[in-house]
């Protein structure tokens, strides 16, 4: 073969070889779509959310508009999100900020009460059961228990749904409704021991055997010595609301903490909070039970979903 034929063969073919690269890399980022929408578990999805950064624009596209294509993974439903009761890193910080102190004293008053992994001071079982008493209507029908891997929450969450009993239908058998926990809805991350986590073979030896860790790592690799960003917490608790849609339970009972249900409900721009809270009534309270119709937002044009949360008052 002439060089002159070499040199022209090859570059007619450079294209083909380009295209095919190009349709490689858009099968995979279309598998990888399907995957987190069906099997991910929150932290997975983040990693995915991530992994999607480094694809092109056009890529991206392909991907977003096969998956849209296909029956949505999300089904709407109705969540009961419970804070934690009160724990002992709690009670000092909590009675400045409610006389209005600045968040620097707040701050100070809670590392000075820090506490690895606090647990419910006696108040806060207090709490935890007259939440379960005032919630008994609510709770009869839930499929899912879904907790944060701190143990006041846990232990909250034990407190509202025994899992020795389950629950009480008012007929012979009782229900156990399934138990999960997920690392996304633990509390603003880094910096206070409160908010580091015990191991999962610590968790799997001290909580009933019906609580599922397997979505946890064994040890905390989260928490570091500095705080979590707000916008990185808020978007953790985004990506738990999704993995709340794509469950397929009708009613779950959700125990997490105060500043993440805010940072998430009422901070991130994908999450649309409907009800006629004031600003200043938004925080859950200790063992405040608040139940929401999540769906999803239909026909939004934006790249990620947007999700609907409708307070739904006196059970209606």
């Amino acid at each position: 073969m002439l060089l002159n034929d070499y040199n022209e063969t090859t570059r007619l073919k450079k294209p083909i070889i380009f295209s095919t690269i190009t349709k490689s890399f858009m099968i995979v980022s279309i598998v990888l779509s399907r995957l987190s929408q069906r099997f991910s578990p929150p932290l997975f999805v983040s990693s995915i959310k991530h992994l999607s950064s480094t694809i092109t624009p056009t890529m991206a596209s392909t991907s977003m508009s096969c998956s849209s294509k296909q029956q949505s993974p999300f089904k709407s439903k109705r969540i009961l999100f419970v804070r934690h009761g009160q724990a002992t890193h709690n009670p000092r910080a909590e009675e400045a900020k409610e006389n209005g102190c600045s968040h620097e004293t707040f701050m100070r008053l809670m590392q000075e009460d820090d506490q690895f992994d606090s647990e419910l001071t006696p108040l806060g079982i207090e709490q935890a059961i007259r939440g379960r008493d005032k919630s008994q209507h609510l709770l009869v029908d839930v499929d899912l228990v879904v907790s944060s891997p701190l143990s006041r929450a846990l232990k909250t969450a034990d407190l509202f749904i025994c899992p020795e009993r389950g629950i009480d239908t008012g007929v012979k058998d009782t229900r156990h409704p399934k138990r999960i926990c997920i690392e996304d809805l633990r509390e603003i991350n880094g910096l206070l021991l409160n908010a580091k986590r015990r191991t999962k073979a610590e968790l799997e030896n001290l909580f009933h055997q019906r609580w599922n860790f397997e979505l946890l790592p064994e040890e905390d690799k989260h928490w570091t010595e500095d705080m979590e960003a707000y916008d990185d917490c808020s978007e953790r608790g985004y990506y738990s609301l999704l993995w709340l849609l794509r469950r397929s339970e009708d009613k779950v009972l959700v125990v997490s903490h105060g500043g993440i249900l805010r940072f998430s409900m009422v901070d991130h721009p994908l999450v649309e909070l409907v009800d006629d809270r004031d600003q200043d009534n938004k925080r859950f309270s200790n063992c405040e039970l608040r139940e929401y119709f999540i769906s999803i937002k239909e026909d939004n044009h934006t790249e990620r979903p947007v999700v609907i949360l409708t307070e739904i008052r006196n059970g209606s």
